[in-house]
């Protein structure tokens, strides 16, 4: 049912952006810019179609097994019940985005962990992949109340952690989601079905989706980082004019900054460019310490159990990182033997220092340049963002906090999560105090039309 809100229709300017994390998947919706943030922004529920633990995220996983193809929470349980016979899930969609070549990157076979049977590229487990977020999408938006007519065919857009202007990859991300698209239509709600697509059938749509591909109505890509800032300076209530956004993901930890300037309407963002840097100083890498540790611990070597145990180790490391920094603590049970390890564990960790180190040296040149800028102009302050999933790790702040008072002499650091817990961010709704930094790209990416990104000569 349409809402009067809305006129009956989808405004030309709506979009939807999808931000497919290493991690876990979000999308929201911009029905209209020119609306109040609270009516015109909706975060898009995934997780409530695919059943995940949170309405609004679901995991970006994809599991070959018995000749089916599962997506989300289904394929994670069959991962997890595959792990006696050193299977793996596909965990990152994303990864291809920030490769040198791209193409290339694409074109690469499956590992045979993931994919035993050799039927898929890393391009067609992207194309199957968004296929299933459409239809996630889609019945998400169906069960939304209040929403205009057309609100799921709004233009799409994708969040990316090595953004490229223009040229080729822009090019071939569009024919992926007209794939994308095409597949989608084909196969429907079979996508979300519990009992998986069978192989055959996916690989019926992707010959067919090549060969007769459809509008997937890709507008463009976003800049993570770029997203970020847009979500942070639409939503705060105390804007200052150089934004540095320290973005923590699975896969990349991203750092940009900009000069944002509310003197033109609409406001606009120029990147400091000299600022950008991506590297895999990112929560897999954490996961991967404290895997190591909790292996070291136990004494386990390469016996047959030992490998099972660190696989089983690698699918749950996420879960068991949250309950580390959360309680200070947490406990791997692998039948009689159980093994616990703290914060302070990992904190004196040799592996786990020299990661502090590096991502430290990564944030002081970054923050130098943009306080060069700063003081050059006699801006007292730059508000440091912290975003993605790992603003959640409270030694990110005291890093930037440590590193900021050589690399930012003469100016004062704004250190805080992109979140409502944050007083700065009070104007978003209360609901999405937890999940907020991690569905901020997606909101951000559908609303940076309101701040463009200003070109520099």
């Amino acid at each position: 049912m349409a809402d009067d809100t809305f006129g009956g229709g989808i405004s030309p300017e709506a979009r939807i952006c999808i931000d497919f994390g290493t991690a876990l998947s979000k999308a929201c919706i911009c029905l209209d810019p020119t609306l109040p943030l609270e009516v015109g922004v909706r975060p898009i529920p995934l997780g409530l179609v695919s059943e995940s633990d949170h309405p609004l995220l679901t995991p970006s996983v994809m599991f070959v097994d018995n000749g089916r193809l599962f997506f989300g929470p289904v394929a994670f349980g069959h991962a997890h019940r595959a792990l006696a016979h050193n299977r793996d899930p596909l965990l990152s969609f994303k990864s291809v985005l920030a490769a040198k070549d791209v193409t290339a990157a694409l074109n690469e076979k499956l590992p045979p962990s993931i994919d035993p049977t050799g039927t898929f590229r890393q391009r067609d487990a992207l194309v199957l992949y968004l296929a299933y977020l459409d239809q996630l999408i889609r019945e998400a938006l169906r069960r939304v109340p209040s929403l205009p007519q057309g609100a799921a065919d709004a233009k799409r857009r994708y969040t990316s952690p090595a953004w490229r202007r223009g040229g080729e990859v822009d090019q071939l991300f569009a024919v992926i989601f007209n794939e994308s698209a095409a597949v989608s239509r084909k196969l429907g709600r079979l996508m979300l079905s519990p009992e998986g697509v069978s192989i055959a059938q996916c690989r019926d749509a992707l010959e067919k989706s090549a060969a007769t591909p459809v509008d997937g109505n890709l507008d463009s890509g976003v800049f993570e980082p770029h997203a970020a800032a847009a979500a942070a300076l639409a939503y705060t209530n105390s804007p200052t004019r150089f934004v540095f956004v320290f973005d923590m993901g699975a896969g990349t930890t991203d750092i940009a900054a900009f000069d944002f300037n509310e003197t033109v309407d609409p406001p606009t963002l120029e990147e400091i460019h000299e600022a950008r840097q991506s590297c895999n100083l990112a929560g897999d890498e954490i996961d991967r310490i404290m895997v190591d540790l909790i292996m070291a611990k136990r004494g386990a070597g390469q016996r047959e159990d030992d490998i099972r145990l660190k696989r089983t180790l690698r699918l749950h490391a996420r879960a068991m990182k949250k309950v580390l920094f959360a309680e200070g603590k947490c406990t791997m049970k692998d039948g009689w033997k159980t093994t616990t390890i703290r914060v302070q564990d990992l904190v004196e960790d040799e592996q786990f220092r020299g990661f502090i180190n590096k991502l430290g040296e990564r944030v002081g040149a970054s923050l130098a340049i943009v306080a060069q800028r700063a003081r050059a102009v006699h801006a007292p302050m730059i508000d440091v963002v912290l975003a993605g999933g790992g603003s959640h790790l409270n030694f990110i702040g005291e890093l930037v906090r440590s590193v900021g008072h050589s690399a930012a002499p003469g100016v004062d650091l704004r250190i805080g999560p992109l979140t409502p817990a944050n007083v700065l961010y009070a104007n978003v709704d209360q609901y999405f105090v937890n999940v907020f930094p991690q569905i901020a790209m997606s909101v951000g990416g559908a609303l940076v039309e309101l701040m463009p990104e200003r070109v520099s000569a």
